[in-house]
């Protein structure tokens, strides 16, 4: 289930200025294009200008079910409250229990957050109409995106220092949109213009990025979601009839969130309740976090951690991670 891809330039689309040359970037990587990791960019709703599409995909057939895996009743949801939030949704999570997304407010505007153990923090790019963030690593570096007239700019902001850093924008093309970040600063995510996108991989240490389409895929459809420091990336494509890989929706059209291995184990898990849930963030120590919803365009962000991780913690009882 896994596809395995070096870094060697792609001839679709072409590579637009400000990438790096061929062999600027040599790590190898693997994409994840069947497992979670994306869910959150194909069933939430995509916020004002954000162009990753939405789908109704196939379920993941080839994986086998494992009962003792990762079931629901295994984890301690708690549900992130934001005050004045008319939708949240919760996309990284770091190994110490710190959360990172955005919200909607009531004059449709966009905010990123930061929660942990129960309190949640605003965080706005300076000027912007609105922030997004996505992936956070175990430094308290989140990546995410804001919004600056027509165009978006990729950004990352220290949780810690609460400084951000713009990444380079990537020339014609508007819609620049970083989404996952590993613990040596290297970022994933995507460029868009009016007719054409790019998947990108950003080196922190050369101040330049590379460019990669997954084998197969359709054109433009290569959507980076987030990536560890093994170098492995997870995220979604569109194959050539059109069907985007990596989502559960079951018989009765009802999206579920799931986990799965490298060795095809796979568990749904669910929100408790009559809710649709999409699992997006995953820490080193299995715990997650998502959103869930009953009315399509209305989320809530919540964070799972794993039952026996847990203990006592400030403004969140029996539910901070040890």
């Amino acid at each position: 289930m896994n596809t395995r891809i070096s870094f060697t330039k792609q001839t679709q689309p072409p590579m637009p200025a400000g990438f790096a040359v061929p062999g600027k970037l040599t790590l190898t990587l693997t994409l994840a294009v069947s497992f979670a990791g994306s869910i959150w960019s194909q069933t939430a709703p995509a916020p004002g200008p954000h162009p990753r599409p939405l789908t109704l995909s196939t379920t993941a057939s080839s994986l086998s079910h494992s009962a003792e895996n990762t079931p629901t009743d295994h984890f301690k949801f708690i549900e992130i409250q934001i005050k004045g939030a008319t939708s949240t949704n919760a996309n990284g999570i770091a190994n110490d229990g710190l959360v990172t997304g955005y919200y909607l407010d009531a004059k449709s505007i966009y905010h990123g957050f930061v929660w942990r153990d129960g309190r949640v923090e605003t965080v706005d790019y300076p000027g912007a109409s609105g922030t997004f963030l996505f992936g956070v690593n175990n430094r308290g570096l989140a990546i995410g995106y804001y919004i600056g007239g027509a165009v978006n700019h990729a950004v990352t902001y220290s949780i810690w220092s609460r400084t951000w850093t713009a990444l380079p924008d990537i020339a014609n093309y508007p819609l620049n949109q970083g989404y996952g970040i590993n613990d040596s600063g290297i970022a994933v995510g995507n460029a868009f213009s009016s007719t054409a996108s790019v998947a990108w991989i950003y080196d922190p240490a050369t101040l330049s990025y590379s460019d990669f389409t997954v084998p197969g895929a359709a054109a433009y459809t290569t959507s980076p979601s987030g990536l560890n420091d093994k170098g492995q990336i997870a995220g979604y494509f569109a194959d050539a009839s059109g069907v985007i890989q990596g989502q559960i929706y079951n018989a009765a059209f009802f999206a579920e969130g799931f986990t799965a291995t490298s060795g095809g184990l796979f568990d749904i898990v669910n929100y408790p309740g009559p809710m649709m849930t999409a699992i997006v963030g995953i820490n080193d120590h299995g715990d997650l976090c998502g959103s869930y919803w009953q009315t399509f365009g209305i989320n809530t962000a919540f964070v799972a951690f794993r039952s026996d991780r847990v203990t006592g913690g400030p403004g969140c009882p029996n539910c901070t991670p040890q």
